[in-house]
């Protein structure tokens, strides 16, 4: 397997598995998007491939200004990390993550960061034997405002 940067002729691929880490959304504007997400400066977008060149994994990594609440300088923070899941265990997702930390790393930044759900068990676990430190765990709140 291998990890390259995310391009055009990925889209499509790369849309399916995104359907596939965030079942919940709307996969139509999961695909729509991935173009702009391509040229945004402020993301870095991560395929895994295995033999042939097919996409089996993917990481969006965006910079983030903002750390449960306050200003920051810029850091990386994972939205999104998947691998198809006949190929775990297999390292796919750890050379994701090795990705992303040696551009970390070539860009000056001294940490990454991630989060996952509060009952995702296995990605938390995950994380820690990566050697993500837990921060924090929160829940978010927001509130519809009706019209008057």
């Amino acid at each position: 397997m291998k990890v390259r940067e995310a391009q055009s002729r990925d889209i499509a691929a790369w849309a399916a598995m995104r359907a596939r880490l965030w079942p919940d959304a709307d996969a139509a504007e999961l695909a729509d998007e991935l173009p702009s997400m391509l040229t945004d400066t402020t993301l870095w977008n991560f395929i895994l491939t295995s033999t042939g060149d097919r996409a089996v994994g993917f990481a969006e990594v965006q910079l983030r200004t903002m750390f449960d609440g306050c200003v920051v300088a810029p850091y990386p923070h994972i939205e999104g990390l998947w691998v198809d899941a006949e190929l775990w265990r297999m390292g796919g997702a750890r050379a994701l993550l090795a990705a992303i930390e040696e551009r970390a790393r070539r860009r000056g930044h001294d940490r990454i960061g991630s989060d996952v759900e509060l009952d995702n068990e296995t990605s938390q676990a995950w994380h820690e034997k990566c050697g993500f430190n837990e921060e924090v765990r929160t829940i978010l709140y927001s509130k519809p405002l009706r019209a008057r």
